[in-house]
């Protein structure tokens, strides 16, 4: 174990956090317990931290330790034939599909990279593509082991702990530490899925094709067009994958970059860079010749494509994005029930627009309750909108998304703290009721009496401002 005095700074493209504090490197339960237990002594607070994907403050603790799990990256055991794995959380989203994939398993729940952590994951409860029909990662956690902040360490299932399991799971680390993770995976035939893309006209459009398409889907995502306006507000293109039963092997190995990826990576940096003072009109033109083309092609019209490729953005990417918003993006999440998201949908458009901030891409996706405490997801469907931040849009963007948080709480939605920024204590006790937010704050005084995992979201939506 190791510990150092630094700044941390969240690694996703959001680039939207960062905290001076003293990070501890441990490698296993024994380091965690002697963090625990250096934390209390010094009297600070802490709180787990894997690869830094959140795009907001929920593994930043300023002024705080913050406990570096990434050195435990064991695969502690493998079941071919059940499909089951254990996991130490520093385990990567890749260790575990570098793993799986030869034996045909795949993932039940994957983000869109794959070097998040799995306590990570879990930690914030991830959803994918798959919301509406799998629910988020923790309906495939079979169980957890954890170390409470006495050192006290239990082991978590649902089926025998299911009040403290079902909380500890998006719990953003506040009730303990993991330090290992029992997954189901899901048994796949084939390294392939089927893609089809529907463009829409409107955002009305775009819910038809979500109610035509769900039964015959096991992923689906719309893209929508942020610049459209009046009739042709939220037109965009539907894409929906179904796992391809034949035709393919996944026996291949899982794919790494080679040179040419490598050389990759600074090439579309430096043409990000390049775009960036035409970068507000030119994804404009990108948009229409998106949704141009999407209406052009033959909406029969099938592709068939790798899972691995269709599941992850590849690191030239990520590149990209951070050649491009050198300041980062500031990223707006609300899920909101069916009744009322096709309105506050267009509402939360239409209101962005008119203040002048373009979002510069959109997504919609298809979600549903599921049993955990904290849990953002509401049957109906929520609108990702992710604007640039830079020093002349900051005074403008805050006052107006906490109009549209406002906006999104009355119609009963939520907000998923991995991507929230600007979200209060009031704000999110109004939006998941007082009696969620006392619960888990009753959970957290039986098992971290002393408060002692904390972070910058905790202080944030948990604790009343201070005057």
């Amino acid at each position: 174990m190791t510990l150092s005095e630094t700044q941390v700074e969240l690694t996703n493209w959001s680039k939207s956090g960062r905290s001076n504090c003293f990070v501890y490197k441990v490698s296993d339960s024994a380091g965690i317990i002697h963090a625990l237990a250096a934390a209390r002594a010094q009297r600070l607070s802490v709180i787990p931290h894997g690869a830094g994907h959140s795009y907001t403050d929920a593994a930043l603790n300023t002024d705080g330790i913050v406990i570096d799990l990434t050195p435990m990256r064991l695969i502690l055991a493998w079941d071919a034939a059940s499909g089951i794995m254990r996991v130490e959380p520093g385990v990567t989203l890749r260790d575990m599909v570098q793993m799986a994939w030869k034996d045909g398993w795949w993932p039940v729940v994957s983000p869109s990279t794959p070097e998040v952590t799995l306590g990570g994951c879990t930690a914030m409860n991830v959803n994918g593509r798959n919301a509406w029909k799998c629910g988020p990662l923790g309906e495939s956690i079979l169980s957890l082991d954890v170390i409470l902040a006495s050192g006290e360490l239990r082991t978590l299932t649902p089926q025998r702990d299911g009040e403290l399991f079902h909380a500890f799971v998006g719990s953003m680390g506040l009730l303990g530490i993991i330090t290992s993770i029992t997954l189901q995976l899901q048994r796949i035939s084939s390294g392939y899925v089927t893609l089809r893309k529907r463009s829409a006209a409107s955002l009305d459009e775009i819910f038809s094709l979500f109610c035509e398409e769900e039964t015959k889907s096991d992923f689906m995502e719309a893209w929508l067009d942020g610049f459209s306006r009046g009739a042709q507000l939220g037109r965009g293109i539907l894409t929906c994958a179904a796992l391809s039963d034949s035709g393919g092997t996944t026996t291949a190995p899982f794919p790494t970059p080679g040179r040419l990826g490598e050389l990759d990576i600074p090439l579309v940096s430096l043409v990000a860079r390049l775009g960036r003072p035409a970068l507000q009109p030119g994804i404009h033109m990108a948009n229409c010749a998106n949704y141009r083309w999407g209406r052009w092609r033959p909406i029969t019209r099938e592709q068939r494509r790798s899972l691995v490729a269709y599941t992850f953005w590849p690191s030239a990417a990520f590149a990209g994005y951070h050649g491009m918003f050198p300041q980062g993006v500031e990223t707006f999440q609300a899920f909101i029930p069916a009744p009322q998201a096709r309105e506050i949908f267009k509402q939360v458009l239409e209101y962005s627009q008119q203040q002048g901030c373009m979002p510069l891409w959109c997504v919609i996706k298809q979600h549903r309750r599921d049993p955990f405490l904290l849990s953002y997801q509401v049957d109906g469907f929520s609108l990702e909108l992710n604007y640039q931040r830079t020093n002349q849009t900051a005074q403008t963007l805050k006052p107006m998304l906490q109009h549209m948080i406002a906006t999104v709480i009355e119609a009963g939605g939520r907000f998923y703290l991995a991507k929230d920024h600007f979200l209060t204590h009031a704000q999110y006790r109004q939006s998941m009721g007082d009696e969620t937010v006392d619960s888990f704050l009753a959970l957290k005084q039986r098992c971290d009496p002393q408060a002692l995992l904390q972070s910058d979201l905790y202080r944030r939506v948990f604790q009343p401002a201070r005057s």
